[in-house]
């Protein structure tokens, strides 16, 4: 059985800050919950988040199944990629900036699982325009991921599962990118910007908490994330 399932959400934060967060492969632990290990095993060209980067990254998630704990492994080929849509049409430079916005992504292949024979897809980040009232930067993320379980593994609720995490997964980056940011990222590097770090880390947590105190008190609580899913048997699981 397979099962496709993808979710976006809206950041309220910069496509750099975002960026960075995901791209930092070797911490990615730290900033999702669910994750207990990310660490690269073989490194490409370039730097991580520098658009064209490639690696092999091993992760080691931990969540439970109808109250049993367990723990999935997976190891993907990593491909960022920088999306500049219309650069090549007439030749005319149609920045980000101007009609089209900016779009990064990450895309992810499956080369090793006990657990799956399947694990595709992708991570994506679109710029937005800032908020019309309340002027904050705001970013897209969407993530989407084709799964095919292997072995003598409960399917469906593992699908169910997969399905919970992606919202979970979703709000983590968030609150990184909101929190931590690029400034963060940064700083936790060896030999990174350390006071300029320190100085921009704590300037951007300060603004991830008064904008997550004001929205706390907005008495209208909607939905922060769109999810879907297509798969043959998670609506036995599922109580829609």
């Amino acid at each position: 059985m397979e099962a496709l399932c993808l979710g976006e959400i809206v950041v309220n934060a910069s496509l750099e800050d975002v960026w960075r967060i995901l791209t930092d492969y070797d911490n990615l632990s730290t900033h999702v919950p669910n994750l207990v290990a990310s660490k690269r095993i073989r490194k490409g060209p370039g730097e991580n988040g520098d658009g064209t980067h490639k690696c092999r990254l091993y992760q080691r998630g931990s969540q439970k199944i109808i109250g049993f704990e367990f723990g999935a492994d997976v190891t993907m080929d990593m491909q960022e990629k920088i999306v500049v849509p219309g650069k090549e049409i007439g030749k005319i430079d149609l920045s980000p900036n101007n009609m089209f916005p900016e779009e990064r992504r990450i895309d992810f292949k499956c080369v090793d699982s006990q657990m799956f024979s399947e694990f595709d897809g992708q991570w994506r980040v679109v710029s937005m325009p800032d908020n019309p009232f309340t002027g904050e930067v705001e970013t897209t993320v969407s993530y989407i991921v084709d799964v095919r379980p292997k072995g003598p593994v409960p399917v469906g609720a593992l699908e169910w599962r997969i399905r919970e995490d992606v919202p979970t997964n979703l709000r983590a980056v968030k609150k990184a990118s909101a929190e931590v940011g690029a400034a963060g990222v940064m700083e936790m590097k060896p030999g990174g910007p350390s006071k300029l770090g320190k100085a921009l880390s704590n300037l951007t947590r300060l603004k991830g908490k008064e904008t997550k105190e004001e929205s706390s008190m907005n008495p209208v609580d909607f939905a922060d994330f769109i999810l879907d899913y297509e798969n043959e048997t998670l609506g036995a699981y599922i109580d829609e």
